[in-house]
């Protein structure tokens, strides 16, 4: 037990805090997140909607909080506040100011921090039913750190409703462990009663009528990762060391082989950015209990991933997804900080803030560029049944340096991208523009035929 507490605090102080995240408050200038790129692939770009943005508070009555000394041997329990920072479709207005982001505060705000290209007091779009997102963050991030994902999913047709989960800020050794044990014992619980909620209020408040609560799908960064893995349906194996992290047995709800392990209804998919929770000696599930997922899943992670690692820790979480249609999206000599909006308004850039929330070879509009397309095409296709963006998942080799696409006699091809109905083009991976797909792996399997690789 002591070596258990001792590689969590270890992990706590890295620095890496488990995630990356958007920035400091005094932000320089006001730039647009969602910008597109000219190199982007073709589903980054924003879509047709315009973009609002809405912060709604949920409180879960009654929560054990394992962040807390026991009282005669049980943790306290309070009302716990979850923020929500909810981005819709919105109808067309005039005159309405853009939402500024604020490091480590939910919601957004109308100046200062970062500008969003999401509208401030916009309406939203009603009566087309559209699929919703629950977006879970990592360890002591925060929800707008991810503004640039969330605006681009909602300007192609999808309510995404972020999660701050209010992670302790530890400044002690003892304080680092308690942080993280609640982290472990609620991630789950919050993005189940998260789900739950919203789907009670689909008819009302100031979303009603606005999305499809059973077309939901879970986004999960790092300990979001973690959280989305046991609700999407892989309960806690009994010999892992992390249940006993969580005090008073908050944890057998979420164990394998109990009633509630089941995955909610309304989930449909499922995307895991660097997971963390598969690696020794903190491995929390066994191949049985991931083996019972069964949503669609895209994982996505950076093959030196050095957080949630990588051949036994995400990789090992995919390779026993057997019970899932999946796919793994492995950018090449990354870390662990895949996911976030980076360090584009923060005013002092030193090396513990670099190391923090950005990563040492992608650029990081290009790596957010490639997040939106591939997220898009998969919650296209999974919730939307979209098989032309699905099509940009079947990639014609693992490797993206792998595909071809020749050319003839002084042709030049500029900035088009390859299509799989393109002759010319169709070895090469769909999207993307010829010369500029280099980096990436994506691997797929189907349900139930891939073998385990690891016992």
């Amino acid at each position: 037990m002591t070596a258990l507490v001792r590689s969590l605090a270890a992990l706590a102080a890295a620095g890496l805090c488990l995630g990356s995240g958007l920035a400091s408050a005094a932000a320089p200038a006001p730039v647009p997140v969602s910008a597109t790129l000219p190199d982007g692939p073709d589903l980054s770009a924003p879509g047709a909607f315009a973009v609002g943005v809405l912060r709604l508070d949920l409180v879960h009555a009654d929560q054990p909080d394992p962040s807390l000394p026991l009282v005669n041997g049980h943790a306290p329990h309070h009302d716990r506040t979850l923020p929500l920072t909810i981005w819709f479709p919105a109808a067309p207005g005039a005159g309405l100011a853009l939402a500024h982001y604020h490091d480590h505060q939910p919601g957004a705000f109308a100046a200062g921090g970062r500008a969003g290209a999401a509208l401030l007091q916009a309406k939203p779009l009603r009566g087309q039913g559209f699929p919703l997102v629950i977006f879970s963050h990592g360890y002591r991030n925060w929800a707008t750190g991810f503004a640039d994902l969330a605006e681009g999913l909602a300007s192609r047709g999808y309510v995404v409703a972020a999660i701050d989960h209010g992670d302790m800020e530890p400044q002690t050794p003892a304080e680092r462990t308690a942080s993280l044990a609640a982290v472990i014992a609620l991630r789950s619980a919050d993005q189940r009663f998260v789900m739950a909620e919203l789907a009670r209020r689909s008819a009302e408040g100031p979303l009603a009528g606005v999305y499809d609560p059973q077309r939901t799908a879970l986004i999960g960064y790092s300990m979001g990762g973690f959280g989305a893995v046991t609700t999407a349906g892989s309960g806690f194996a009994a010999a892992s060391p992390l249940p006993r992290m969580a005090p008073d047995g908050v944890l057998a709800p979420f164990t394998e082989g109990a009633p509630s392990e089941a995955p909610p209804a309304q989930l449909k998919a499922v995307v895991l950015f660097a997971p963390w929770g598969g690696s020794e000696p903190l491995r929390a599930w066994a191949p049985s209990g991931l083996a019972r997922i069964s949503a669609p899943t895209l994982v996505v992670v950076g093959d030196h991933d050095d957080v949630s690692g990588y051949e036994g820790g995400v990789k090992w979480i995919y390779d026993h997804l057997t019970g899932a249609e999946r796919w793994l999206l492995v950018y090449q000599n990354a870390r662990h900080n895949i996911v976030g909006d980076g360090l584009a308004a923060v005013e002092d850039r030193d090396f513990v803030a670099v190391e923090r929330f950005e990563e040492p070879v992608w650029r990081r509009d290009r790596i957010l560029a490639i997040n939106r397309h591939f997220v898009t095409a998969f919650l296209d296709k999974t919730l939307k049944g979209d098989a032309a963006h699905g099509a940009y998942l079947a990639t014609p080799t693992e490797r993206a340096d792998a595909g071809a696409w020749p050319l003839g006699p002084n042709e030049r091809v500029f900035g088009r991208t390859a299509r799989a109905d393109d002759p010319a083009s169709k070895g090469y991976w769909p999207g993307f523009q010829r010369r500029w797909a280099l980096g990436l792996e994506l691997r797929h399997a189907p349900a139930d035929t891939a073998a385990a690789t690891q016992p």
